[in-house]
């Protein structure tokens, strides 16, 4: 049986942190998806306080639904993110998201 997860918000990457990524929940609530532009995910956990200040969101739901150039920065940012911390490692998003 598949999970449901619904869009919340994107959160931006700040000097020293994951890259951008986009945050959808599980229907069910607890366990969360953290989705990045090459659309590979890990799954995460998001503090109450996170959920409750998430409102302010007007970025897209889907990676596709980016703006081109904005959507290749991201990647770039994801690859040396990924060159610098050999240990990240994430898993192909299979899903509709």
């Amino acid at each position: 049986m598949s999970e449901s997860y619904k869009y919340k918000y994107t959160q931006f990457s700040i000097f020293g942190s994951l890259p951008t990524y986009k945050v959808y929940l599980a229907t069910g609530g607890g366990k969360a998806k953290f989705i990045f532009a090459d659309n590979t995910f890990i799954y995460g956990n998001i503090s109450d306080w996170a959920l409750n200040h998430s409102g302010l969101d007007t970025r897209k739901s889907l990676w596709s639904e980016e703006p081109k150039l904005f959507l290749e920065n991201e990647k770039g940012r994801l690859q040396k993110y990924r060159d610098l911390h050999p240990a990240f490692v994430t898993e192909p998003n299979n899903s509709h998201i």
